[in-house]
């Protein structure tokens, strides 16, 4: 998949949107044609999938390597 900017002036696909398209989402043969978001829909897209889908910090091996030493010397 892959978000471009719109080369021609079309309308939002997004229902009841009466803005013109700014971006174009390209599934590259998946879906028939190209969907075309305005940047408020794009915006409204991206905070509904942040909701539902965060990040997660990777643990550091810096830290992991503190506790292992906490362990030991706990043991000893």
């Amino acid at each position: 998949m892959q978000i471009e900017k719109c080369v021609h002036k079309t309308k939002c696909d997004f229902a009841g949107c009466n803005n013109l398209a700014d971006y174009s989402l390209s599934t590259k043969g998946i879906l028939r044609r190209e969907l075309c978001f305005c940047e408020d829909c794009l915006k409204g897209i991206y905070e509904a999938v942040a909701k539902m889908q965060t990040p997660k910090g990777t643990k550091s091996p810096f830290k992991l390597n503190e506790r292992l030493r906490r362990n030991n010397e706990r043991k000893d």
